[in-house]
């Protein structure tokens, strides 16, 4: 998550301090909240001392799914029991995670196959992604409320008590803290468009690597056969980590447009100040051009990686005996020219980033007036 902040946006906007301040409320100052109605929220315990909540949610719920999946010594029996099931529900979100790669988690010797097949470094690395997925949702949730713990607790009571009494037009405790996670998802999204390019760097050098089989008139038995199932294993590892990448953004961009929403909806009364108005609107507008400009993209994505799982298929197909040639070479051209074509958006946040400092101004009004 660092590695996507620019330095100055870390330190001088705050972002770094929201984090180790939402570091401090574990353990002894959160809550597990079941059923949840929430992401994450905060709370005043009988003293006045903030403290905060994580709810059951749909986000925390796949990522407790996702953990418990994909450890490499256990995720076999995990889909071994799936597939099990009646409703089947499991496997399929399974399947979809790991694309072509499936028939290598039906048992341990497969496992194995492909631990073989992509090496040490991309094997720990393809477990750990898919582990880890959507952990970003819930950076995004501590970020949000790190920033709520930067302030006093009786100076958020006070915010808040006067917001519902009618006293204030903006609750700006809140419009900081939303305007801060919204904030956190640009550069996470900015990262992850930059990772599936790298994604189909790779892909483009195994594609070139398939090329020197193309002088057999079959693929021999031994190290060519070896080879050939190292690479085409390896380009499914890439294609599933582009397509968990696209999953991301997807919710981030999701996220941002509901945050936007939801804050207008919650924490805005009918008659806020004219330029906190005139935000919000150009707010309403990015978020939503964004995400429709990033499902666009995801879609000429995953477009793209079908045409990569096909010409892998007759790669496929000829290495088992079952096709007289390999694809013709200009159809992985075909691929390269695709993803160079792929215009992945760039979210607007100068709204977002605006409003957070307009509320931090406001905050500190109050802070010097009390």
């Amino acid at each position: 998550m660092r590695d996507a902040f620019a330095g100055r946006d870390w330190i001088e906007a705050g972002y770094g301090a929201a984090w180790e301040r939402a570091r401090r409320y574990f353990p002894g100052n959160t809550y597990f909240v079941r059923p949840g109605s929430y992401f994450m929220t905060h709370g005043f315990d009988a003293d006045g001392r903030l403290f905060m909540e994580v709810h059951e949610s749909a986000y925390l719920t796949l990522c407790v799914e996702n953990c418990r999946t994909f450890s490499p010594g256990s995720v076999v029996e995990a889909y071994v029991r799936m597939l099990a099931a009646t409703d089947g529900r499991e496997a399929a979100a399974f399947r979809e995670k790991v694309g072509r790669l499936e028939p290598y988690f039906r048992d341990q010797k497969a496992r194995q196959d492909l631990h073989r097949a992509l090496g040490e470094s991309l094997d720990v690395r393809l477990f750990k992604e898919l582990r880890e997925e959507d952990y970003h949702m819930l950076a995004g949730g501590l970020m949000h409320e790190g920033m709520h713990a930067g302030l006093d607790d009786a100076l958020v009571a006070r915010i808040q008590a006067e917001f519902k009494a009618g006293e204030r037009a903006v609750q700006w405790d809140e419009l900081r803290a939303f305007m801060a996670e919204i904030g956190y998802h640009s550069p996470f999204c900015r990262w992850a468009e930059g990772d599936i390019e790298a994604s189909w760097g790779r892909v483009e050098a195994l594609l070139g690597n398939l090329e020197a089989l193309r002088r057999r008139p079959v693929l021999r038995a031994g190290a060519d056969q070896v080879r050939f199932q190292q690479t085409r294993a390896r380009a499914w590892a890439f294609a599933a980590l582009i397509r968990l990448r696209m999953r991301e953004i997807w919710q981030s961009a999701r996220r941002m447009q509901d945050l936007a929403g939801s804050f207008r909806k919650d924490y805005v009364k009918s008659a806020p100040p004219p330029d906190v108005e005139k935000l919000l609107i150009i707010l309403d507008r990015d978020t939503g051009e964004f995400a429709t400009a990033a499902g666009e993209a995801i879609q000429t994505t995953e477009f793209v990686v079908q045409s990569l799982e096909e010409v892998l298929n007759q790669w496929g197909a000829w290495a088992a005996g079952r096709r007289p040639f390999p694809p013709p070479i200009t159809d992985s051209k075909a691929i390269s020219k695709q993803v160079k074509a792929i215009l992945w958006p760039d979210a607007a946040t100068d709204a977002a980033a605006t409003l957070m400092m307009r509320a931090g101004q406001e905050l500190e009004k109050s802070r010097t007036s009390s």
